[in-house]
């Protein structure tokens, strides 16, 4: 069923908990089901953010270390801390997965120095951009 929401997919996000640990370990299996399903026409991942939600809330159940190493253990494009209750980081994580598709459509590739890293969004933030 998954392979249906998937199809013709340039991009992708999964977003966990970071009160819960528990959504935090089902998020490789998402990304494994994404990874074995679909790919870009040239043969490469999806470009997939992995989203840290809840970042206003504490304790967290998984430390940044760990997101950290499992994001580039796992392929993901980066991570970086968002709050939807709180609209933190929502239109900045979007607007770096974009540019990274828009990357990708131009045939770019990503340092793998760099994939799965942490994004700083206020570094990259545009201030003029916003959506809605």
């Amino acid at each position: 069923m998954t392979r249906l929401y998937y199809r013709d997919a340039s991009a992708c996000v999964i977003m966990f908990d970071v009160t819960n640990a528990t959504t935090f370990s089902n998020s490789q299996r998402w990304k494994q089901d994404l990874d074995s399903k679909l790919t870009l026409p040239n043969g490469e991942p999806v470009p997939c953010l992995l989203l840290a939600n809840k970042c206003d809330l504490y304790p967290w159940a998984v430390s940044r270390d760990q997101i950290d190493r499992f994001s580039k253990e796992n392929g993901f494009t980066g991570w970086t801390e968002t709050s939807v209750k709180e609209n933190k980081n929502i239109n900045e994580a979007m607007r770096v997965l974009i540019e990274k598709m828009m990357n990708n459509s131009r045939e770019d590739t990503v340092s793998l120095s760099t994939q799965g890293s942490y994004i700083n969004l206020k570094a990259k933030s545009s201030p003029s951009w916003t959506c809605c």
